[in-house]
């Protein structure tokens, strides 16, 4: 393949034309792109109903070998090519995956969203809307809203599903709130950690409330559920349990169920230990007398990836951050083997212990080699 050829001879005007050459271009490969997205649309609808898998790893790697071989064709670095073929099957496998977010199996449900306004409320409001439920907010803030807004939480009383999208702190009070006016659907939490709730939900079930707890495991930026997990609380009524984990039945997330207790002691490490080592990280570098531009200047790869990913820590909610690490009663232990681990590397490194470096470098090899990233996005 080659350039445009062109008679033009002045080197300010041959750079011009060549400029207009790659615009031109580039909307031509725009165009492919929107082509090649359209056909995924209708691979995706042929999926759902075929009950196909949303991504077929075989036909993915074909993908990748089909770029590749191209590339080298072309006299281009087939590096190139596998990375223009991630972008194109990530686009393609979001595309799919947003049709199937959207199914489901069951009735329409009359659902009443508390705290519809917030961050993971709006989250929720968008997934019920597009899965066709009709959705009522209940949340005094300011905010705006696409959906029909309702007072106050009697008007929740009669809907077959209320979503409690409310700051950890203040869901046990919005429960017992909504168990003194008795409401005949399931009401679902969906709060990071489940232990504080542990006496309100003993409560409210005790009184007849189809009270169920679950976790969706990322943030309300989310635009699909394509390797992402929610995490239900096995000790509700299987039939309460259901109304929920049907929301999700269909879609491409990932759905794990455990007891309140081992989703807190698992939150303690997933959130709260990884949000500490973060918040460490980045206190540490302050305390240095060089500024996070100065080191940027001068960053590698893994700095460049851990500055990144503190960076986003640190501008997250501060307050609900906080209550992550305060109203979870495994946050001492883990902060112990924050330290201890902190005290272990330190004291071979000032021992000057090479072996017993190694050694705790292997022992950490060994134990990832266990993580599973199947279902993590790719």
């Amino acid at each position: 393949m080659h350039a445009p050829e062109t008679n033009v001879t002045d080197p300010h005007a041959l750079l011009e034309q060549h400029r207009r050459d790659i615009e031109a271009l580039d909307r031509r490969i725009l165009h492919l792109v929107c082509e090649r997205l359209e056909l995924a649309r209708q691979v995706g609808d042929l999926k759902r109903d075929l009950a196909g898998p949303l991504r077929n790893f075989k036909v993915e790697a074909q993908v990748y070998r089909r770029f590749e071989d191209a590339s080298s064709l072309l006299g281009l670095d087939t590096g190139l090519g596998r990375d223009l073929a991630r972008f194109l099957i990530e686009k393609a496998v979001e595309e799919q995956a947003t049709l199937r977010d959207a199914v489901y199996a069951g009735d329409a449900l009359d659902t009443v969203v508390i705290g519809g306004k917030g961050g993971m409320g709006r989250w929720i409001c968008r997934l019920l809307a597009g899965q066709g439920h009709r959705v009522r907010v209940i949340d005094p803030s300011t905010g705006e809203t696409p959906f029909e807004e309702a007072e106050s939480l009697d008007r929740a009383v009669d809907a077959d599903l209320i979503m409690v999208a409310v700051p950890m702190s203040v869901c046990p009070e919005i429960l017992d709130s909504l168990a003194s006016l008795g409401p005949r659907g399931v009401v679902a939490e969906m709060c990071s950690l489940k232990g504080h709730l542990a006496p309100t939900i003993e409560r409210l079930r005790s009184a007849g409330v189809r009270v169920i707890s679950f976790h969706p495991m990322f943030g309300p930026d989310v635009r699909m559920l394509e390797g992402r997990t929610v995490a239900f609380c096995s000790d509700a009524p299987r039939a309460d349990l259901e109304v929920v984990e049907g929301l999700f039945a269909d879609t491409s997330a990932r759905l794990v169920e455990m007891d309140p207790a081992e989703h807190d002691r698992r939150m303690g490490l997933v959130l709260g230990l990884t949000h500490l080592a973060n918040l460490v990280f980045a206190r540490a570098l302050a305390h240095s007398s060089l500024t996070a531009s100065e080191l940027a200047e001068v960053a590698g790869v893994t700095f460049t990836r851990q500055l990144d990913t503190t960076s986003e820590v640190a501008t997250e909610n501060p307050g609900l951050y906080f209550e992550i690490q305060a109203l979870n009663a495994v946050t001492p232990e883990t902060g112990r083997w924050l330290r201890q681990a902190l005290d272990e590397w330190l004291g071979v490194v000032e021992a000057g212990d090479s072996s017993a470096f190694t050694d705790l470098m292997t022992s950490c090899r060994d134990y990832l080699e266990g993580a599973s990233t199947e279902h993590t996005p790719s």
